[in-house]
This record gives structure tokens, sequence and C-alpha cells, in this order.
């Protein structure tokens, strides 16, 4: 089968995971690219599409050129036969998943930075960070677990991307902080991950799910 088109990124990152869920449920098949941090995006070829350097990136077969992730998935997710099941049927279904994007975006991700990066290397540990980063994190938490209270999926009654990009959005959360004494608070809410990560076309494009038992604390 033809590629659709080519994702510039880092490997293992769920942005790029759940736009490959998307295109698994449209029978569509993206080329990865060989690609290094810091080297591949400072190249003029690819400054001249990407001017930005951000990843992922993404060139489609027929020359569209997308950066931010949640804009890719959508092309990706619009473009074949699970449209309607990824993206909704109706305008308020639309709406819903589109809401769920942002608050995965906006909610999710910000608070998740601030736990994860330090355990990652990637800044130093700050005590007040920490605090902030887990009252946020627990705050979305809550909020999720009374919304899965009664139902199957988080937006509408069929699996669609806000699941997946929501799934997305917690994947370093349950890789990194989400230890098993946290994940007791919340059964409702680990049952639709574990759900919605082990689901057809989610699971070829996320792998196993991958929980952290203890998480790592400061010195």
């Amino acid at each position: 089968m033809a590629s659709f088109g080519t994702i510039y990124s880092y490997p293992n990152n769920p942005r790029v995971m759940k736009t490959q869920a998307a295109a698994n449920f449209n029978g569509l098949t993206l080329t990865n690219a060989e690609f290094t941090m810091r080297v591949t995006n400072r190249e003029p070829s690819f400054l001249a599409k990407f001017p930005m350097g951000k990843v992922p990136a993404f060139e489609a077969a027929d020359g569209t050129l997308l950066v931010e992730s949640d804009a890719i998935t959508q092309y990706v997710a619009d473009s074949g036969p699970a449209a309607g099941q990824l993206l909704g049927e109706n305008p308020a279904e639309r709406a819903l998943i589109r809401q769920w994007i942002c608050f995965a975006d906006t909610e999710l991700n910000s608070s998740i930075a601030l736990l994860a990066y330090w355990r990652l290397g990637f800044r130093e540990y700050s005590e007040n960070t920490e605090k902030e980063g887990l009252e946020k994190l627990n705050r979305s938490l809550e909020y999720m677990e009374k919304r899965l209270a009664d139902r199957t999926w988080i937006a509408t009654d069929r699996l669609s991307l806000a699941d997946i990009s929501v799934v997305a959005a917690l994947y370093w959360g349950f890789a990194l902080v989400i230890d098993a004494e946290m994940r007791k608070n919340y059964p409702g809410l680990v049952a639709w991950y574990e759900r919605t990560i082990e689901s057809e076309h989610v699971k070829e494009a996320f792998g196993p799910k991958n929980f952290v038992e203890k998480r790592k604390e400061a010195n």
C-alpha cells in the first residue's frame, strides 16, 4: 500500500502514537522518516518545509505540510472511513471530542510535564514544582474518574480521537508518575485506560501498557 505521508519525530513519542492509531483505524500507511533530534530538524531541507523546526512534522503524499500533533492527527483521522467514529458524526459529538482533545493538551500535558521532566533528566528537581504538578494532575484525574463512572468511552458512545488523545497525554504519566498506590484512587480511569490502549488499532500504535509500580522520588 502506498504511503499516505511521512512523519518526522524522535522515537517513542506518544504524540506520534496517536497519529499512528488514527491511521490504523483508517487503513492508512505512514512512513517514519529517519530522524535525529537537533540534527535533522536543523537541516536547511527540513527548515524549508517546517521553518520552526518542531516535531512531530508531517508531509502528506499530496504535498500537504503540517506541524502540531493535534492538527496532524485530525488530518489523518479525517482521511478515511473511520472519520465519523474518530471525529464525531454531528456537531455535539465533534465538540465533545474536541473538548477532550483540548483537555489533554492543556490540563494533562502541562501537569505531567512538571512531574516527568526531572524524572527523565531534563531539568532539576523542585519541591514546589512537584507539589504543583501532583495537585494539578490529581485534580484532572478526579475529574476524569467522575466522567467515566458510568461511561465506556470518554466523549461519545464509541472509542474516538478523544480517547486516543487523552491516552497519549497520559502515556508518560502512567509510565513515570501514576504508580500502583496512586492508581488505587482511580479504578474507573485505570480500567478505561487499559480498555483503550488494548483496543484494536490503538494497541498496534502504543504497544503494551507500561505502568510504573513505584514512582521515583527525590533523594
